[in-house]
């Protein structure tokens, strides 16, 4: 496994979503609100268009981090996600994070730590739409990977 390293920062690679992740996304959590699958009515909101569900993009933003390696058979459990959305995902943005390990502690199971990650969302613009924090329960390598 990757160590954890507080105060690292990785970048992931871009993703476009399309047509088909919103959809997919509306199917699987039955969330149909018409600015995500009714383009009509869409143009007519601020947005001018239909736009991704937040939760799809927060998703698929900490999805893209695990291709990174801080992540992985390491986690054994979600604690905690905070998430801020501040600009909407159009049907073809194209969008990637930017995760830094914020902070790892021991818990008091032997081997088991809780980590902070850090998350800034950006689109194909160098905007971010999204930050956000997730704590998870991890499994350490070795007792000092929790110190500072």
């Amino acid at each position: 496994m990757r160590p954890l390293v507080i105060g690292e920062t990785v970048e992931t690679a871009g993703r476009t979503i399309g047509e088909g992740d919103v959809t997919l996304f509306a199917g699987l959590v039955g969330d149909f609100t018409p600015v995500h699958v009714d383009e009509t009515f869409a143009r007519s909101t601020p947005h001018g268009t239909r736009i991704a569900h937040g939760p799809h993009s927060m998703a698929t933003a900490i999805g893209m981090a695990t291709h990174t390696g801080l992540f992985g058979a390491r986690v054994i459990g979600l604690v905690n996600i905070t998430w801020d959305f501040s600009g909407a995902v159009k049907i073809g943005d194209t969008i990637r994070s930017r995760v830094t390990v914020e902070d790892v502690r021991p818990t008091s199971k032997p081997g088991r730590g809780l980590a902070t990650y850090a998350f800034e969302v950006l689109n194909q613009n160098d905007q971010p739409i999204q930050r956000g924090r997730m704590k998870v329960v991890v499994v350490l390598d070795e007792p000092q990977e929790a110190k500072r």
